[in-house]
C-alpha cells in the first residue's frame, strides 16, 4: 500500500493505492489518525485502492468518527466499483460521505 498526502493548509488529501487490509491498516490506520488532528477536511482518494477489508473498513471508519467529534469531515473520493460494494454490502455507504 501507498499513500501520499496533499496539504492544502486545513484540508488533507491522502491519495491511497494497493490494498488495505489485515497487513496494512494498522500503519494505515495510525497515519490516517495522525491527519485528524492535523487538518479540519480529510479527503481519501480511492482510485487507487484495490481492496479492502473488514479491518480496513475499521480504519477508515475509526477516522471517520475521530472526524465527527472533533466537527471535522472525511470525505471519501474516486472509489472504485469493488471497493464501493464493500462499502455498500456492509452499510457504510449510508453512513460515510463518497463524493
Amino acid at each position: 500500500m501507498d499513500i501520499k498526502l496533499k496539504d492544502n493548509g486545513t484540508e488533507g488529501e491522502l491519495i491511497i493505492s494497493g490494498k488495505l487490509d489485515t497487513n496494512t491498516a494498522p500503519e494505515a490506520q495510525k497515519l490516517f489518525l495522525e491527519m485528524t488532528n492535523r487538518f479540519e477536511k480529510l479527503i481519501f482518494d480511492m482510485g487507487g485502492l484495490e481492496y479492502c477489508s473488514s479491518a480496513g473498513l475499521r480504519s477508515i471508519m475509526i477516522v471517520h468518527s475521530t472526524m465527527q467529534e472533533k466537527g471535522g469531515t472525511l470525505i471519501l473520493k474516486n472509489t472504485i466499483p469493488a471497493v464501493m460494494e464493500v462499502f455498500e454490502i456492509t452499510g457504510f455507504s449510508g453512513v460515510l460521505n463518497f463524493e
